[in-house]
């Protein structure tokens, strides 16, 4: 399974943005309509829709996410907060991609299948035509025709990702396509951390609350501090794990979470 962000906005300025703004890890591919993003393995779905959220903010203008595997592919065009989906492969394909970048359970596999329903949409001409319109919100310069023709050719999963950057006028973002298929990033993905932080405040909260209560009844304390302490006990927390989410990107060097790779010319990284 691979992953991929483009963004129209330069790679020196992205990775300079997405260090403050504690956006990543992800290594930064230059393109000359942009950038594209390779999210580090194990990254979720989720993780990676919010980073493409984040990066549509940073760019001002939008944002593509696309995961794909050899008998399916997503791609998420964010103009707005939600971001248009368009779907290639078989349903069934497309459903295990989805439990796959998931990292779905037996619940989640479950809620997926309850709403395949949903799949059925990309049949639907305005469907297809608003992911159009959300393209060209995103790149002007792109071409309608051919991104349209591949999106209606939705039961056939196979290139669909690097198909469709292709004929939208976006060959080089095809190209890192192909060439992370091949791994010609693996070697600097490998390394980065998924973007997710710690949870480990959070298993405390419960606890702590309970140890608090019980010492207010136990020791006849007045019930105001008992409700002091637990909004301290929520601030303490939510503090770790602002600290603990800090710790991905903001407090590391920037060319270690955030390397730029010209993987077009199977380069190494920079320094």
């Amino acid at each position: 399974m691979r992953m991929l962000i483009w963004t129209p906005l330069n790679a020196a300025e992205l990775q300079k943005a997405m260090h403050s703004g504690n956006v990543g890890p992800a290594a930064l591919v230059p393109v000359q309509s942009g950038t594209v993003l390779l999210p580090p393995p194990g990254t979720r779905l989720g993780e990676a829709a919010y980073m493409t959220n984040r990066v549509r903010k940073i760019a001002g203008s939008g944002a593509a996410l696309a995961v794909w595997n050899d008998e399916a592919a997503l791609l998420y065009l964010f103009t707005t907060t939600i971001g248009r989906a368009s779907m290639w492969g078989s349903r069934e394909a497309v459903l295990r991609l989805s439990a796959q970048v998931k990292q779905s359970g037996p619940v989640g596999r479950l809620f997926d299948r309850s709403t395949a329903g949903l799949v059925n949409l990309r049949e639907k001409e305005k469907w297809q035509l608003d992911a159009i319109d959300k393209l060209t919100a995103l790149y002007p310069a792109a071409s309608r025709k051919g991104p349209l023709e591949r999106i209606r050719d939705f039961e056939n999963g196979r290139h669909a990702i690097p198909d469709f950057f292709r004929t939208a006028g976006l060959p080089e973002v095809a190209q890192v396509a192909e060439l992370t298929e091949q791994g010609r990033a693996d070697g600097v993905l490998q390394p980065l951390e998924p973007p997710r932080a710690q949870l480990w405040p959070l298993a405390l909260f419960l606890p702590l609350i309970v140890l608090t209560a019980l010492a207010t009844v136990l020791l006849h304390i007045p019930t105001v501090i008992y409700y002091l302490v637990g909004a301290l006990l929520i601030v303490l927390l939510t503090g770790a794990l602002v600290m603990l989410r800090r710790r991905l990107v903001r407090t590391k060097p920037i060319n270690t979470v955030l390397p730029v790779i010209p993987v077009t010319q199977g380069a190494a990284p920079t320094d």
